[in-house]
C-alpha cells in the first residue's frame, strides 16, 4: 500500500463547470478525472460512485487522450451527473488513460480504481460498504466484468447499454454483489441483447438455487436500441450495501486481464494457482467452515494453500474451528488472533471493513 496524501485526489466540486481536473498516475499512464459531490452526507459516510464512460479503444489515435469519441463520452458522464444521476455521494468520473488501450478492465484501470477507493475511504469520509461501479456501453462492459472478477470491492455494479459473456464475467462470483443490467430490446450489435439475456437467465438460475445470494435485475427497455434511459440503474443501485462478510463465498479464480487477485472476501490464496480456473466454494456456520476446491473439469484441487480469515463477528474465536475440505474433515484448529494479521489485511486494501484478526492456513491437498 502506498503512502497516501490528503491532496492526492482532486478537490470536490458540486458542478462539472467548477471542477478541478485531476490526473491519476498509473505507471507511465495518466488518467484524467473529476471528483464531484451531490446531496447530503449519510450518517455512515459518503457513497462513492465510479462512473465509466462509453467509447472504447482506437489504436489509430494520435495520443493517449486524442480520440474525440472518448472525450465526448467523458463529458457526457459529467452531464449525466448534473441532469440524471440522483444518488447522494461522491462521483469519481475518469477518462480513459490511453485511447489506444480502451478497455476499462485492463490491469492499469484495476490499479487505478483500487487506489481511488483506498484514498476516498482514507481522506474523503467514504463508506467502504457503499462503493458503486456503473458505466455505459464500453463502461458498462467494464462494470459487469468487475462484478464477475472483483465483486468484493463493491456494493453493486451496473451495466447500461452493455452485456458480457458468461466466460469473461463469471456469474457464480456475483453471489454477494448486487448487479443491474439495463439494455435496449433492439440493441443487437455485438449480440448485446442476447448476451444480456443469457447473463440474466444464469443469474436467475443461480438465485433459484441459492435464494440468499445473487441479487440482480435485468431490465430490457422496450423499443430502445443502444440509447436507453440512464436513470434506472443508479436508482436501483443506490440502496444496496456491500455484504463484507457473507456466509458463503463463490470464487472462480482466473486472470483478470493479466492480474490474478489472491483475495475474495474472507478467503485468500498464498500464491497464484498452478492451474486455473480454480473454483472455490466456502461456507461458514457457527464454528464449522466447509470448503470445496475443484477445477473446471471437476477434478479436486491437489495443491496450493487457501487462507481462511476470521474475526469475532464471524464465530467464537475462543473455541476451535472445524475445517472440512472437499467433504473430509480436518483436525479442528485454534483461531489465534494476531496483530500481524490485522496489519496485513488492512495494508492489502486500506479497507477497515476488510480487516481480520485470524488467518488459518488450509492446504488443499488431501491429508
Amino acid at each position: 500500500m502506498q503512502q497516501l496524501g490528503k491532496n492526492d485526489l482532486a478537490p470536490l466540486a458540486t458542478s462539472p463547470k467548477d471542477a478541478t481536473r485531476g490526473e491519476l498516475r498509473i505507471g507511465e499512464l495518466t488518467m484524467p478525472y473529476v471528483m464531484l459531490q451531490k446531496g447530503e452526507r449519510p450518517a455512515d459516510g459518503w457513497p462513492l460512485w465510479i462512473c465509466l464512460h462509453g467509447g472504447g479503444g482506437n489504436d489509430q489515435a494520435q495520443g493517449p487522450h486524442e480520440w474525440i469519441v472518448n472525450t465526448r463520452e467523458w463529458e457526457a458522464q459529467q452531464k449525466l451527473f448534473e441532469r440524471v444521476y440522483s444518488g447522494a455521494g461522491l462521483y469519481f468520473i475518469p477518462r480513459m488513460a490511453d485511447d489506444r488501450r480502451g478497455r476499462w478492465w485492463f490491469d492499469h484501470n484495476q490499479r487505478a480504481f483500487d487506489e481511488v477507493i483506498e484514498k476516498a475511504i482514507a481522506f474523503c469520509d467514504v463508506d467502504p460498504n457503499r462503493v458503486y461501479l456503473m458505466g455505459i456501453s464500453e463502461g458498462g462492459y467494464g462494470a459487469i466484468r468487475f462484478a464477475g472478477n472483483r465483486p468484493d470491492r463493491f456494493a453493486a455494479c451496473g451495466g447500461m447499454a452493455a452485456a458480457e459473456p458468461l466466460s469473461t464475467s463469471p456469474p457464480e462470483n456475483m453471489r454477494n454483489v448486487a448487479v443491474r443490467i439495463d439494455i435496449g430490446e433492439k440493441d443487437s450489435m455485438f449480440d448485446r441483447i442476447g448476451l444480456a439475456r443469457r447473463m440474466g437467465a444464469k443469474l436467475a438460475e443461480l438465485r433459484a438455487g441459492d435464494p440468499e445470494g445473487y441479487v440482480h435485475d435485468l431490465h430490457v427497455q422496450k423499443g430502445r436500441g443502444h440509447g436507453i434511459d440512464y436513470s434506472k440503474t443508479p436508482q436501483w443501485l443506490m440502496d444496496k450495501a456491500r455484504i463484507a462478510r457473507p456466509t458463503r463465498v463463490e470464487w472462480t479464480v482466473l486472470p483478470f486481464d493479466t492480474t490474478v487477485d489472491l483475495r475474495s472476501y474472507w478467503l485468500a490464496l498464498r500464491e497464484r494457482p498452478s492451474r486455473m480456473p480454480l473454483r472455490v466454494t466456502a461456507s461458514r456456520k457457527g464454528q464449522r467452515i466447509e470448503i470445496h476446491a475443484t477445477h473446471e473439469d471437476g477434478a479436486v484441487a491437489q495443491d496450493g494453500t487457501l487462507l481462511v480469515r476470521l474475526d469475532d463477528s464471524m464465530c467464537s474465536l475462543d473455541q476451535p474451528v472445524e475445517i472440512v475440505v472437499n467433504g473430509k474433515a480436518r483436525t479442528s484448529v485454534a483461531a489465534r488472533r494476531s496483530i500481524a494479521t490485522i496489519a496485513r489485511t488492512l495494508d492489502e486494501r486500506g479497507d477497515p471493513h476488510g480487516v481480520y484478526c485470524v488467518e488459518i492456513e488450509v492446504p488443499l491437498a488431501a491429508q
